[in-house]
């Protein structure tokens, strides 16, 4: 039972850090940024906008108009890209607030999600234990954990898709914003590999129910 114990709660302590890897870096950079306005205010240093993660096209800054750029003289570099963190110089630089709640919004959805997650696979790790695998309950649990990671999925997507959106709205000429979203592939692949654990559960339970009508 410790080893179970054990378990269930790795399940939650690798999912927290999942949700922390996602969230603290931006978390702790508003609050810097946050920080520095309040002191701002106190004082005549100038007051700057939210400090903004992208990644953007490099050509502007090149050495030659077709964007390329001379590294000694045996390297050229084309399609240059620059993952940076950029200072908006002037605060008052916003999004369209409905870009920012939805923004806020599918973090929140995307957190509750990945708890759930976890709090599922661990009731699936009870009825391990408890010898009721093949129970209706369970497979249900285990395909509601194939529906959760699908909404996943596409909750991933869109976040990144808005999250593109308010930097392009903040983010102006000479910069250009690259749109790095990217859809999560891996996920899918585990939701559709859990829809198929479920049925092969369901299946499992048929033949047990025939066995023992059978005896």
């Amino acid at each position: 039972m410790k080893k179970v114990r054990a378990l269930q709660i790795l399940v939650y302590i690798v999912f927290g850090l999942f949700v922390f890897q996602n969230m603290a870096a931006d978390m702790w950079q508003g609050f810097k940024d946050g920080w520095n306005d309040g002191m701002g205010t106190t004082s005549d240093v100038k007051r700057y906008g939210p400090t903004l993660k992208a990644t953007i096209d490099g050509s502007f800054i090149s050495q030659k108009n077709n964007g390329e750029m001379k590294i000694g003289e045996n390297y050229t570099l084309k399609n240059i890209i620059i993952d940076s963190d950029i200072v908006v110089n002037n605060d008052n630089i916003s999004a369209n607030w409905l870009l920012s709640v939805l923004d806020i919004g599918l973090v929140i959805i995307i957190t509750v999600i990945v708890i759930r997650i976890a709090y599922l696979i661990n009731k699936v790790i009870a009825n391990i234990v408890e010898g009721t695998l093949f129970e209706p309950r369970c497979i249900k649990l285990i395909k509601n954990t194939g529906i959760l990671l699908l909404l996943f999925t596409l909750a991933d997507y869109a976040g990144q898709q808005v999250s593109y959106q308010v930097l392009i709205a903040k983010l102006h000429v000479p910069l250009k914003i690259i749109n790095t979203s990217a859809f999560n592939f891996g996920t899918l692949v585990f939701a559709i590999l859990v829809f198929i654990l479920a049925e092969a559960f369901k299946q499992g339970a048929r033949l047990k129910e025939e066995q023992e009508l059978t005896i």
